[in-house]
Parts: C-alpha cells; sequence; structure tokens
C-alpha cells in the first residue's frame, strides 16, 4: 500500500501552526522580473516608483515587507496600495498582503552631499582630521 505524505511539514517548523507562504529570497530573485512586468503595463509609473523601493522582509504568513528610499515614491506607493497588493499577489501566485515604509536613513544617504556636509563628516570620522581640530583648535574652512 502507498505511503501517504502530509502536505506540508510538522507544526513545529512553523509557529502557532501558521503555514508557509513565501520565502523572501525566492521573492527578490524574481523582484526585476515583477518591476519589469509592471512597466508593461499601461499605468507603468508604480514601476517607476518601485525602482527605488527593496523588499527587506516577508513573514511565514506572508506579509511582504517594501522599504522606499524616496519620500515622494513611498506616497505614491501608499495611494495605490489596494492595486500593488493584488499587482503582486498574481505575479508571484501567493497570498501575500504588503507593508510599505519608508526609509528616511537611505534617503539622506542617497542625496547628494554638499561640501559642508562633506566636511562636517570629515570632522566627525576622519581620524586626522579630528586630531588637527582637538590638539590645534582649529576648524574647516569650507
Amino acid at each position: 500500500m502507498p505511503q501517504v505524505l502530509p502536505k506540508s511539514l510538522p507544526d513545529t517548523a512553523h509557529p502557532e501552526g501558521t503555514e508557509h507562504v513565501a520565502d523572501l529570497s525566492l521573492l527578490r530573485v524574481e523582484w526585476h522580473q515583477f518591476l519589469e512586468y509592471m512597466a508593461k503595463k499601461p499605468k507603468n509609473l508604480m514601476a517607476t516608483h518601485l525602482q527605488s523601493c527593496e523588499l527587506v522582509a516577508c513573514t511565514p504568513g506572508g506579509v511582504l515587507d517594501i522599504s522606499c528610499c524616496r519620500k515622494f515614491s513611498y506616497e505614491e506607493i501608499q495611494q495605490e496600495r489596494a492595486e500593488l497588493q493584488q499587482e503582486i499577489s498574481e505575479f508571484y501566485a501567493l497570498p501575500l498582503q504588503i507593508r510599505i515604509s519608508y526609509d528616511a536613513e537611505k534617503d539622506a544617504c542617497t542625496r547628494e552631499k554638499t561640501v559642508f556636509t562633506i566636511f562636517q563628516e570629515l570632522s566627525q570620522h576622519n581620524e586626522v582630521i579630528r586630531f588637527l581640530v582637538t590638539e590645534f583648535g582649529g576648524e574647516l574652512v569650507y
């Protein structure tokens, strides 16, 4: 008689009995294909906004965390959240829920730095500059 195998792993593999819906590493592999797929849609502006986003986490229950490093893109995507969620679920063929966040720290890092900002960072992080400033009481002139 053939042996019947269980459809999923025992509950110990997934806490609280939740079934594992998606794997973040697999979703990331196909992220660029998803962006291309969205770019071919009639309403392709969302694909442009998604270029500044990345997949950062996925819970076993299928909640996908998307982080945007541009505030404007974050705001635009938030307005189209329901449509994006539907598109992602259809593309990946998984019942995914999305959670969108804005990463202000990455946004600040991607902006063009001014001379003032560069000198300020140097005086804080460069040991030689810090030594000169503390020992000789100098300051950077910009």
